[in-house]
């Protein structure tokens, strides 16, 4: 797996629609897609779902469609379009030449890969289904039997989907499709070499692009504005509609134009390197950061990079009165502020965003920053990338400030210092500025790693954010007003992980199935905890008794009775993995307990 794809993989799989999308995602799909067709020399893209309530083809698809063509044709690889002649107009608004007549296209254009965006194809009884489990047949040419035709010539098959009836969905588990509405009769039997699923297929057409990129190292998504305009000219061209709400709206799937531009961008982010990064690459030092929301977190950040020798721009939504201005005043007397609101001129000449928790996702702001290409990032983020020690990142639904707390108990009890922040605690910016005003940096304690605490809040914005050692705690009904499903907050969780190396440790939690199953998803080395039963590589409890198992013979660390023996056996692993013996921790939870 390569870390910056299965990233974008986790972040298109946001579930929107409560479908159970990363539940049915299979991992490593986007990677594999991508590196096949990076050797592509001809390839059909097939796309158009035709809304016969509405006499219309949706808006879910043929945009998603362009995005990848262009991306192909930006590596030199011939591209087209395939269709049927309901849909074909919405193909036409936006500057393409769509195929109708495709009964001889293999023959003829012998194309190396077939590639299906958002493009029903048969249930298992031969119908054409669409998510209510109605038979759009009629109005639906069979266009899943070039798949079934061009699987059988040998070409490589990309299917990409976000409900079960789409081509390349008979690759994913039928049991796993049964768990959606109308699962039993809508599910498409027609398999693909490689399957992508998303919370809406033109983000997955967007994850595919992304992919490509980070393969060829540079950019191949479209900007937003363009991405933007081909929806809303479909629409007035194309008389498209939206395959939810069946209305001729510049939305997909009943979610507003935002959240696709928010999700292209979202990609992008994870391709191109922060402006922060490319310090490393000797190009300008200096950069304008501007700061949305001056609260807490916007104070501690802009202190972080006023004292790293950024420019800093305030943006806060309050009166002036709530700006309290925290640094050298030889300094921010040149930061620039506005108050009062947020407006995209104050921000336009920023070269990245940090946008405070308390400004929502879907803000005008963060939209019209999104428009603009603007990178918004959250303060967690900035500081990660602004970090250079070592973290252990802890996650859960609840008592992760407890195992911060455990964890540095441990550490300290065995002649070792450990800083912890995090949720609920001090957030790593001013955690590295502590470092700085104590002159921290060339003594031993700089090099020991820090803790962190972190929600979901947090990592639902992260990027780049890789600790070396993540925790994954426990898992419970909480923020579903937020998240939507408890499947989405998964996701969610998930991302602490998904950017970490082969060399870099997951410790997942044994005892919840949900849990236990990321392991797949992970790249890296995999350890377990349990409280009811012994696991190859982890730590677990039996009988009292705290084992260890940690790339070697199993120890017995000691007696323990821990009121919640995930955070207990999550410290063992992570205590084991930093270098401390098993004597010394099992003294110090002796030490501890008392």
């Amino acid at each position: 797996m390569n870390p910056r794809i299965a990233s974008i993989e986790n972040t298109i799989a946001r579930d929107p629609g409560g479908r159970n999308i990363f539940g049915i995602a299979l991992t490593d799909q986007l990677r594999l897609a991508a590196q096949s067709l990076r050797f592509a020399r001809r390839v059909g893209i097939v796309s158009g779902f035709f809304i016969p309530e509405a006499n219309a083809g949706e808006t879910d698809g043929p945009p998603g469609a362009k995005v990848v063509g262009q991306a192909l044709a930006a590596l030199g690889i011939e591209v087209d379009y395939i269709t049927d002649p309901p849909n074909a107009a919405l193909f036409t608004a936006i500057s393409l030449t769509p195929l109708v007549d495709v009964e001889r296209y293999l023959d003829d254009a012998k194309p190396t890969h077939l590639v299906s965006i958002e493009r029903v194809g048969r249930a298992a009884d031969g119908r054409y289904r669409n998510m209510h489990g109605v038979d759009i047949g009629t109005t639906t040419a069979p266009l899943d039997e070039l798949f079934l035709r061009g699987s059988a010539m040998g070409l490589t098959t990309i299917g990409i989907g976000d409900g079960g009836n789409e081509i390349g969905m008979g690759k994913v588990f039928a049991s796993a499709l049964a768990a959606i509405d109308h699962g039993d009769k809508i599910a498409c039997i027609v398999p693909t070499d490689f399957v992508i699923t998303a919370g809406a297929s033109n983000w997955g057409a967007y994850g595919l692009a992304g992919a490509l990129s980070v393969l060829e190292g540079r950019d191949l998504l479209p900007s937003a504005e363009d991405a933007g305009r081909d929806i809303e000219i479909m629409v007035e061209r194309g008389h498209a509609v939206d395959g939810v709400t069946h209305r001729p709206t510049a939305t997909v799937d009943g979610l507003p134009l935002s959240e696709s531009l928010r999700m292209l961008e979202s990609v992008r982010r994870q391709i191109t390197p922060s402006p922060l990064a490319r310090e490393a690459t000797h190009a300008r030092k200096t950069q304008r950061i501007g700061i949305l929301g001056y609260g807490e977190t916007g104070r501690g950040v802009a202190a972080l990079l006023a004292s790293r020798g950024h420019e800093v721009s305030i943006s806060e939504a309050g009166p002036p009165s709530s700006i309290v201005l925290d640094g050298p005043a030889d300094v921010v007397q040149h930061w620039r502020i506005e108050t009062g609101g947020h407006t995209i001129g104050f921000l336009r000449d920023c070269d990245l965003v940090v946008s405070s928790p308390g400004v929502p996702a879907d803000a005008p702001i963060r939209d019209e920053l999104h428009r603009s290409g603007i990178p918004v990032i959250s303060g967690l983020e900035l500081a990660y990338q602004l970090c250079d020690r070592e973290l252990i990142a802890i996650t859960g639904t609840v008592g992760k400030r407890t195992t911060c707390e455990l964890l540095q108990g441990i550490f300290e009890s065995c002649g070792r210092p450990l800083t912890i922040g995090g949720n609920k605690g001090r957030p790593l910016s001013e955690l590295l500025m502590d470092e700085e005003r104590e002159n921290k940096y060339e003594t031993s304690a700089s090099r020991e790693p820090i803790a962190l605490a972190v929600s979901s809040f947090q990592l639902e914005t992260v990027v780049h954010f890789r600790p070396r050692i993540a925790v994954f705690l426990n898992l419970d009904k909480e923020h579903l007003d937020r998240h939507l499903s408890l499947a989405e907050y998964t996701r969610i969780k998930s991302r602490i992980f998904m950017n970490q190396h082969p060399d870099d440790v997951l410790i997942l939690n044994f005892d919840d199935e949900r849990i236990r199953s990321l392991a797949r998803k992970h790249q890296g080395r995999t350890f377990f905890m349990s409280a009811r039963q012994e696991v190859d590589r982890g730590a677990w409890l039996a009988d009292g008794i705290v084992h260890a198992n940690i790339d070697g013979p199993v120890e017995q660390i000691g007696p323990a009775n821990p009121p919640f023996p995930e955070n207990l056996l999550a410290c063992v692993v992570t205590a084991r993995l930093s270098g401390l013996s098993a004597d010394a921790i099992a003294d110090a939870i002796l030490s501890l307990a008392k």
